[in-house]
């Protein structure tokens, strides 16, 4: 009875060994792969489980799904008439399949190494009437920026007209938002000061850098 508790030890014990190993295996296998794929154009799933579809829209069929924190090749990506860019990615199986990117809002995915800037950055903000003390006060801290890289930054020029009907100023913020391609886009918010502006710090609400 002895003997037959020993060998059941030394067996679970090989058991457990070979398990750890076929782990580590595993773990040095994946260490491997994601240093690979950095190598290159990728991207990095940013949400808990994305789709994967065997075409670059949504009522496609449905092929996988990765999750948060995976990173896949880019193979190529598409621009279609859908709030999405699509990317087609390289799989784990082998397999190929598109992954979805909203042009606005929260991101799915965040891409690295990419030669080719796919998504023009865009402006968000929840007012509609932004108060501030004095022009020197003016931050981004209210604003919600987009891109499909973190390459990117965000000017503003301070719009002033006179409203004929009542005789006041009025005065306009807009916000542009260019990437490292140059592609842009640009939003206007109304500003509201407690201290009002002086004239050589305000652009005419006419100028062309205010349309």
């Amino acid at each position: 009875m002895k003997k037959l508790f020993t060998f059941f030890l030394i067996c679970c014990a090989l058991a457990g060994g070979f398990f750890i190993a076929k782990k580590v295996k595993i773990s040095i296998d994946e260490k491997k792969y994601v240093e690979k794929v950095k190598k290159g154009w990728y991207l990095e799933v940013l949400v808990d489980e994305l789709n994967v579809r065997d075409e670059a829209n949504q009522h496609s069929h449905l092929v996988d799904s990765v999750k948060k924190g995976e990173v896949y090749e880019i193979l190529d990506y598409e621009i279609n008439n859908s709030g999405n860019y699509w990317y087609k990615i390289k799989l784990r199986n082998t397999g190929t399949g598109w992954v979805a990117n909203p042009k606005k809002g929260t991101k799915y995915v965040e891409t690295f190494n990419g030669t080719i800037d796919v998504a023009t950055p865009t402006i968000k903000f929840k007012e509609n009437v932004y108060h501030v003390i004095s022009i020197k006060d003016i931050n981004y801290d209210h604003l919600t920026a987009w891109d499909d890289t973190d390459d990117y930054k965000i000017t503003h020029v301070v719009c002033h007209e006179v409203d004929p009907t009542k005789d006041i100023d009025q005065y306009w913020i807009k916000y542009t938002i260019t990437d490292g391609s140059g592609k842009s886009s640009s939003k206007k918010q109304k500003i509201v000061f407690e201290k009002l502006p002086n004239e050589d710090a305000v652009v005419d609400f006419y100028d062309e850098s205010c349309e």
